[in-house]
């Protein structure tokens, strides 16, 4: 094949489109773990066993180490596209609304530049498709089936339509969100709306708790330090003239500082119960603890930094209250995720949003020039080796 720059963003091209025709949702992707496998191995790289139902884990070098890993996500979201392209989603009610047919597309295409050059790599770089990150699922599967086995490095992008095609939003440290989700359940005792003494309404507790839990922001956390909570959905009763017997919300809470995470859920669990409990009512908490902050090993940041200087524009790149389970990579072995620019018209998770497909040659290139500076780095010791 091919493999200039306008053959191969052709090439990634006509992938994505067909990804984004065909999206599934978070730890769904049969047919595009499929799709995956079946590319690559028309492509003669190889690909590895995996326990996990959906994902894909590949192979490119000696097969012995060094190991360095890139990582693409793979799954889509619930949300009827209203993009208006014409590859638009064909599955009523989900498509790729966050852009990870193009981080799948990219990485497909640095496997193709990869191979092109694996006689010369001293090592071995393991591709992970990613399934189940908008569940918070993924990376943790996928460590446990074994996808981080002697890896000395990690690398990934995310695209970001805020930023222009060639731009690398780049940053050590912390970079993206803390995420945990809440779930709760009020319960009290309804009665008819004109003789509310005969109930304990659980619409007023429901009011009182949104107010008082903004305060673990404005009065728990210091004013230097990010948190956001958001109440995102609440539902109570079913008509103007009953009080119900219950009423429940939902929402989210974003963090950086783990210690800022584990006041915020203790404060959470401390005005719920206690502002219920003085209602004379009851509460019902379900928790959802997903990933940590991502948080860029310094190391790995400046090493591509410099290596990746001449692919991509490099500007600092701004933090973001949005999470991501690369995350749980990153607590396992060190790594750098950046935001690349993907130009697109709205925002992540929105039913118009679109990527520009100018962006996945830098995508590809992106991974390719990740993959071989971080092996070349544990092969000089500037990065300590973790397969010996």
């Amino acid at each position: 094949m091919d493999l200039s720059d306008e053959s191969l963003a052709n090439w990634m091209t006509k992938i994505r489109h067909d990804l984004h025709r065909h999206p599934e949702l978070a730890d769904h992707e049969f047919d595009t773990t499929r799709t995956i496998k079946r590319i690559l191995t028309d492509n003669n790289i190889k690909v590895l066993d995996y326990a996990g139902k959906t994902g894909v884990l590949a192979e490119i070098g000696t097969g012995s180490g060094p190991y360095v890993a890139l990582r693409a996500d793979i799954d889509a979201l619930p949300l009827d596209e209203t993009s208006g392209v014409d590859y638009t989603s064909e599955t009523a009610g989900v498509m790729h609304a966050c852009g990870h047919d193009f981080h799948t597309a990219s990485l497909l295409g640095a496997a193709l530049l990869l191979k092109d050059q694996e006689a010369s790599f001293n090592g071995t770089i393991r591709l992970l498709f990613e399934p189940g990150e908008e569940r918070h699922t993924g990376a943790k599967e996928m460590i446990k089936n074994g996808a981080l086995e002697n890896i000395s490095a990690i690398a990934g992008f995310h695209n970001m339509p805020n930023l222009p095609v060639g731009t690398l939003g780049l940053k050590s440290g912390k970079l993206m969100a803390s995420n945990d989700n809440f779930d709760v359940e009020i319960k009290g005792v309804g009665s008819h709306a004109a003789i509310p003494e005969k109930s304990t309404d659980p619409i007023v507790t429901l009011a009182q708790l949104i107010t008082a839990l903004q305060t673990i922001r404005s009065r728990n956390i210091s004013p230097s330090d990010s948190l956001v909570l958001t109440v995102g959905a609440v539902s109570a009763g079913h008509t103007y003239n009953v009080i119900p017997d219950s009423a429940s919300f939902k929402g989210t809470i974003r963090a950086y500082s783990s210690d800022d995470r584990d006041l915020a859920k203790k404060r959470f669990y401390e005005l719920v119960d206690q502002i219920t409990q003085a209602y004379n009512q009851k509460a019902v908490i379900g928790w959802d603890k997903g990933p940590g902050s991502v948080d860029n090993d310094e190391q790995v940041t400046e090493l591509l930094k410099q290596a990746l200087q001449d692919t991509v524009k490099i500007v600092p790149a701004t933090m973001s209250n949005a999470d991501d389970d690369f995350a749980e990579y990153e607590e396992v072995v060190p790594g750098f995720y950046g935001f690349l620019g993907s130009n697109g018209p709205a925002d992540l998770h929105h039913s118009d949003f679109v990527c520009d497909d100018r962006g996945l040659i830098y995508g590809a290139k992106f991974h390719l020039t990740a993959a071989t500076a971080m092996l070349q780095a544990v092969n000089d010791g500037k990065l300590a080796r973790r397969d010996q």
